[in-house]
């Protein structure tokens, strides 16, 4: 148990040193010390909280709540219009990827299970040199 706690260790260290996970980090400071940005983020919290009260409220006027379920999709456009929540989000999704991609190895390791979208993920990143990777099986 122990060798597996460190080698899980070993793997946090790397993925937190990663190109990947250090790029989020930098872009999600960059959203919050950005004012325009982190009002954005903060706009639309603020409307989805709106939402979600209305929802579980026990008098819910379905027109406040289809008002404000469309004052939170503009506030959710608007975010996304913004440069710097753009460029997270993407940055988010390479990070996504990359944990998709680790959990994936995982599972194909621990039960020698190969599931149709492993082979496809596998097709679509292999640059066709096989040195080095075990992929392919």
């Amino acid at each position: 148990m122990k060798n597996v706690m460190q080698k899980a260790q070993e793997l946090a260290e790397a993925i937190a040193a990663s190109d990947v996970y250090l790029k989020m980090k930098q872009l999600e400071d960059e959203v919050q010390d950005n004012e325009q940005a982190a009002e954005a983020v903060q706009n639309l919290a603020r409307k989805r909280q709106r939402v979600e009260n209305l929802l579980t409220s026990k008098n819910m006027d379905p027109e406040e709540l289809k008002q404000a379920n469309l004052e939170m999709l503009q506030a959710e456009h608007a975010m996304n219009q913004d440069e710097h929540v753009a460029r997270l989000k993407a940055a988010r999704k390479e990070f996504t990827n990359m944990m998709d991609s680790v959990n994936r190895t995982l599972r194909v390791v621990i039960t020698g299970e190969i599931k149709e979208e492993d082979v496809r993920e596998v097709n679509i990143q292999c640059s066709g040199n096989c040195s080095g990777c075990s992929g392919c099986g």
